[in-house]
């Protein structure tokens, strides 16, 4: 169904969007994946993500950044999104234990840059 009818643009992303997007908002992210065989790695990706421990050299990835992130001085913005999807709970509560991390919310579920675009380039350019 991934590859077969676009599920991850035609489902996944609106669906992950707390307002309505345009349709050529979805023009723009059609484009990429118009032929089935482009539309790989929207299956490829999701399947890296780490659960359970595997993929295990993805897992080693994370768990190294997220060591180095929980010790390192350099300047950080977290963009937290109201109400969240993924990065809620105990995940979120654990990224704003990073030192040095400025924190701000916007509106958004997953894909926050189409709910929120205007504030989240405010807050980069108040953060930078």
């Amino acid at each position: 169904m991934v590859i077969e009818k676009n599920i991850f643009v035609e489902r996944v992303l609106p669906g992950s969007v707390i307002r309505e997007l345009h349709d050529n908002e979805m023009e723009e992210y059609r484009k990429p994946f118009v032929q089935k065989a482009d539309r790989r790695p929207t299956l490829t990706w999701p399947r890296e993500i780490p659960i359970d421990q595997e993929p295990a050299d993805v897992t080693a990835i994370v768990q190294s950044y997220s060591e180095w992130l929980q010790t390192s001085q350099v300047k950080k913005l977290f963009i937290n999104a109201d109400p969240g999807s993924l990065l809620t709970g105990s995940p979120r509560e654990f990224c704003r234990t990073f030192p040095n991390q400025t924190e701000v919310t916007v509106a958004g579920s997953h894909f926050i840059q189409e709910d929120s675009p205007d504030e989240i380039g405010e807050a980069i350019a108040n953060w930078l």
